[in-house]
């Protein structure tokens, strides 16, 4: 992983609220402003209402307990953001579509301790990204048409992508594209990509009979808090421990979700030949940053546990 930023150094800065106010979409949510001399305090980002001062106090709580999770947050979004625009291609669509709603959004969900938010952007992401590689890569015959206008229209569902016979000859080409992955993964490349959309659902799914998914009990057990709007990070010396667990699945999180993109991204460009040797270079060295760093941050949770 890149050199860790120092404690308590401050995340927002202009740079990146120009950063994200230039990707964000009409559906984003407001833009991350920034108080100059005249305003206020020099230096100071604002994100709005009463969301601000929360933001700024969790930001302070995580760049002290797990810095690594902001910058996977960064750069699993340059990943998308450096994403090549290839005019005609549904995942240029897709990718596109996706960071204007969810760049700005992803960074906004973490420093709120937006749980549920945050992990359905990033399986949203992930989903999103499937139906570009099967819009633009579908089998061809008779049921193409439909298969690809249901994909764009209606989503693909991981399961059948990774079990569904319609999917078949994709699902080999997507593994034979990712094939110098497979000793690293443990798993077929498709598999592993199901598994981590499926890994990434589980915390927001609702448990049958409980009312409550087990997201919510994990930040009831921590913070004591259901997880809607934001939490508040704020925490006394007895309490770090906990929150560093709850900051360190977040981060796993993370690093999955960046993994897993830069796989079907790959794959895609890989199998439609729509990008140059030098922007498969780029996804690969991207592929195995992110390998690199869910495999530190695992380690850390065995560590920790």
């Amino acid at each position: 992983m890149g050199a860790a930023r120092t404690s308590l150094a401050p995340y927002l800065t202009r740079a990146r609220c120009q950063h994200f106010n230039a990707a964000r979409g009409p559906l984003a949510g407001p833009e991350l402003r920034w108080r100059d001399e005249g305003e206020g305090a020099k230096g100071t980002p604002t994100l709005c209402d009463e969301l601000d001062d929360l933001c700024r106090l969790n930001e302070r709580a995580i760049m002290a307990l797990r810095p690594g999770l902001l910058d996977a947050l960064d750069a699993m979004m340059e990943d998308l953001l450096g994403f090549p625009d290839v005019k005609g291609y549904a995942m240029s669509e897709v990718v596109s579509a996706v960071v204007s709603t969810y760049a700005y959004e992803s960074i906004r969900s973490a420093l709120r301790c937006s749980l549920p938010s945050l992990y359905l952007g990033l399986r949203l992401t992930l989903g999103s990204l499937l139906v570009g590689l099967v819009a633009d890569l579908a089998l061809r015959g008779p049921a193409a048409e439909a298969r690809l206008r249901r994909a764009l229209e209606e989503g693909v569902s991981p399961r059948e992508f990774a079990r569904g016979e319609a999917y078949r000859g994709l699902r080999r080409r997507l593994n034979e594209a990712l094939g110098w992955l497979r000793g690293e993964l443990g798993a077929e490349p498709a598999d592993f990509i199901y598994r981590a959309y499926v890994t990434l659902s589980r915390p927001i799914q609702v448990a049958p009979g409980r009312g409550k998914g087990a997201l919510a009990e994990a930040m009831n057990d921590v913070v004591g808090l259901p997880p809607s709007i934001g939490s508040c990070l704020d925490y006394e010396g007895g309490e770090e421990g906990a929150l560093g667990r709850l900051l360190r699945r977040m981060h796993v999180a993370v690093d999955l979700a960046r993994l897993s993109n830069g796989m079907v991204l790959y794959a895609w460009g890989y199998l439609t030949k729509a990008v140059d040797e030098e922007a498969l270079e780029d996804l690969r060295e991207s592929i195995e940053e992110a390998l690199n760093d869910l495999r530190e941050a695992r380690r850390d949770e065995e560590g920790e546990g």
